[in-house]
């Protein structure tokens, strides 16, 4: 989709975290420099994702976020931890926000591995590698023309050039490194003020429906109305079977 819309399975593409729900090798925490890989450091998040109606310690999740441009790429990494998993993503969009490559690995808090995946675009046609073990499985997907293709966080940035308050909606086709599929629809519902523990912002408040099976389950996210239109909160599920986790921006660096 070029901005016009030429634009967490089951619900685990969705992040984004979607986080809710979102590296080769692993992410390393150093800083991305200039000088190594020509990219400038812009922007950096961090969140805490929450079971909703439940404070309990093993169940949460810190998200790090760090979004890295070039003239013609973005590169999107997300960090997140619990208890039981450390996950990593990696992703690579063109100047566009249109996604290019991915990976992800998944290790233990002791840091042995426990799988690790990728997903790459060729034109119309997307792969999806998945590595468990001495187990390896790719899986491959034609790309609908009417409908960009998301990647877990890649829908954040995509967003970014979302037609807002014009009553428009976006089809999506939707990748997750667990190789499944579906097909989402995204609007606008309205612009909210909301409080989370970086501040006060106002947002546009957007909903995901990922039509999935006979389910239809709604995604909700805040997205600031300031630029460069960066997630604020976050609601709906990280997986087929999780529960619905609230995430919310804890602090700008």
């Amino acid at each position: 989709m070029k901005r016009k819309l030429n634009c967490l399975s089951s619900a685990v593409v969705f992040f984004c975290i979607p986080f809710i729900i979102l590296s080769v090798c692993m992410l390393s925490d150093q800083p991305v420099t200039n000088a190594e890989n020509n990219f400038q450091k812009i922007e950096k998040y961090r969140y805490e994702a929450v079971p909703e109606g439940s404070q309990e310690a093993s169940r949460k999740k810190s998200i790090e976020m760090d979004i890295s441009r070039a003239d013609s790429q973005t590169t999107f990494t997300m960090k997140s931890v619990s208890a039981k998993e450390v996950e990593y993503i990696r992703l690579e969009l063109d100047a566009d926000h249109d996604f290019v490559s991915g990976v992800r690995n998944i290790t233990y808090p002791s840091g042995k591995l426990k799988s690790e995946g990728s997903i790459w675009r060729n034109q119309q046609t997307v792969y999806v590698k998945q590595v468990s073990g001495k187990k390896q499985k790719i899986r491959e997907y034609d790309l609908p023309e009417d409908k960009p293709l998301v990647v877990d966080g890649s829908l954040l940035l995509l967003l970014r050039s979302f037609p807002f308050g014009q009553n428009r909606e976006w089809k999506l086709f939707m990748v997750d490194f667990s190789q499944s599929s579906v097909s989402g629809v995204v609007r606008q519902t309205g612009v909210e003020t909301i409080r989370v523990r970086a501040g006060e912002f106002e947002c546009y408040r957007m909903e995901l429906i990922v039509h999935a099976f006979i389910f239809r389950p709604k995604i909700t996210y805040w997205i600031s109305k300031m630029e460069p239109h960066f997630l604020v909160k976050h609601r709906g599920k990280i997986g087929p079977l999780t529960r619905t986790y609230i995430t919310q921006l804890v602090s700008i660096d």
